[in-house]
C-alpha cells in the first residue's frame, strides 16, 4: 500500500481513484461503494485501498456540495465543479454512503488498525470523519 500520510489524498489509492473520476466523471463516484458491498457480502475485511478510495469518494461529493476542501484536490477541481450537478444527484447516494459507513464502522478496519499501530490513529480519525461530514452535509444540503 503506497501511503505517505494520515490525510484523504495522502495515499496511492485515492490518486488513482482520482484519475479514475478524471477519466469517467461522475460514474466513479459508485466504484467505491460497489467495492466495499463486495467484500462485506463476502464476510472479507475491506482492504485498505478500497476504504482510502471510498474517503477520497467522501471528500470530492462533499466537494461538489461546497462542504469539503478544495486544495486538497487541486489538479481535479474542475472536473468535480463539472461534475457537481450530476454527483448529488447520483440515485439513492445518500442511503449507500450511509450503507458503506455502517460497514466501515462496524468493526475495526484494516487501514484504522494501520494507522494506530502507527502511532496516528487519531489524526486519520480526524479526516476520515472530516470527510464523511461534509459527505453527509453535502448529500443532505442536495435532497432538499
Amino acid at each position: 500500500m503506497g501511503t505517505w500520510g494520515v490525510g484523504v489524498f495522502e495515499n496511492d489509492a485515492a490518486s488513482d481513484w482520482l484519475a479514475h473520476l478524471e477519466k469517467l466523471g461522475f460514474l466513479a463516484i459508485p466504484t467505491p461503494l460497489a467495492v466495499i458491498g463486495e467484500h462485506f457480502d463476502k464476510k472479507e475485511l475491506i482492504p485498505a485501498d478500497v476504504e482510502q478510495s471510498f474517503w477520497a469518494m467522501c471528500e470530492v461529493i462533499g466537494i461538489a456540495g461546497g462542504f469539503g476542501q478544495v486544495a486538497q484536490v487541486a489538479g481535479h477541481s474542475e472536473t468535480i465543479r463539472r461534475n457537481a450537478e450530476r454527483i448529488l444527484k447520483i440515485p439513492n447516494l445518500e442511503q449507500r454512503v450511509l450503507l458503506a459507513l455502517g460497514r466501515l464502522e462496524g468493526e475495526p478496519s484494516e487501514l484504522a488498525v494501520l494507522w494506530d499501530d502507527a502511532g496516528d490513529g487519531e489524526a486519520f480519525r480526524l479526516n476520515r470523519d472530516r470527510a464523511k461530514d461534509a459527505a453527509l452535509k453535502a448529500l443532505k444540503q442536495s435532497a432538499w
